[in-house]
């Protein structure tokens, strides 16, 4: 067996940090962030606790490592710098777009919203969650100041609400939520 090369080592590093984000991002959707043991999170991964170590310094370490890697999933789908909503149609597609990620990744957004709740997170979060939320609002807030709203800021912010109580229903009650239903009225609402 000849040795690894350092692309090799990379990529196995990078394969190895995946799981042991998605093993996180599991267990604290399921126990919660005070629940979820990096004892536990390690086992998951099948990693010992000491190789966790060399990859998150902490448990907010790796807590910050799920946030990130769940909003990059997002992230280039709402990119301020790339996405404009000029047109209606490009309106409607984002909204759309904004529940087939969440549909696609139900444990992400179940911690996203069971954070809130946790103060010993809040900082963590907000840190987070703060600039990417900044930059969703302005996307929607340009959409409304083109389409001549009287308070586009307003406008975008409560749609922003919206959008995070459609999220939680879904969230909460599954598919027994007529989440197309009610995505085709707030599209119809807000556009």
């Amino acid at each position: 067996m000849s040795p690894r090369t350092v692309k090799q080592f990379k990529e196995i590093r990078q394969k190895t940090e995946l799981v042991i984000i998605e093993s996180a991002l599991e267990l604290f959707a399921e126990e919660g962030f005070d629940g979820a043991s990096m004892q536990s999170i390690a086992k998951k991964a099948d990693v010992s606790k000491g190789n966790l170590y060399n990859y998150f310094k902490s448990k907010n370490d790796l807590l910050s490592g799920v946030l990130n890697y769940g909003l990059n999933q997002f992230a280039d789908f709402f990119d301020a710098n790339s996405v404009k909503l000029l047109t209606e149609k490009e309106f409607e597609i984002a909204i759309a777009g904004n529940f087939e990620m969440i549909k696609s990744n139900k444990s992400f957004w179940k911690l996203y919203y069971n954070l809130f709740s946790q103060s010993k997170v809040q900082q963590i979060f907000t840190e987070i969650f703060t600039p990417f939320l900044e930059k969703f609002l302005t996307i929607f807030e340009s959409y409304y100041i083109n389409k001549g709203h009287k308070n586009p800021k307003a406008t975008a912010l409560l749609l922003g609400s919206a959008l995070d109580g459609v999220s939680l229903g879904y969230l909460m009650m599954g598919d027994t939520y007529p989440l197309q239903e009610v995505v085709d009225q707030l599209i119809e609402k807000f556009k």
